[in-house]
């Protein structure tokens, strides 16, 4: 899994995620320290993630305009 420079967040997962989470674990496919690296870093993942989309449409509706 990819490492990022994160910061703890006292904001809680989903649920949804926190399930996922739990099944990957019990697949064995993600470790303790895996979880840990995923709670620290989903919210800014996700505030990136949700830039990167607002930024796509923005060009895209300007990309529109001009047609």
């Amino acid at each position: 899994m990819a490492e990022r420079n994160v910061t703890e967040t006292a904001r809680p997962l989903p649920q949804k995620i926190e399930r996922r989470l739990a099944e990957l674990v019990q697949m064995e496919e993600f470790d303790a320290g895996d979880v840990a690296h995923c709670r620290a870093a989903y919210w800014s993942a996700r505030e990136d993630w949700h830039q990167i989309l607002i930024d796509c449409f923005e060009r895209a509706s300007q990309r529109r305009a001009t047609w």
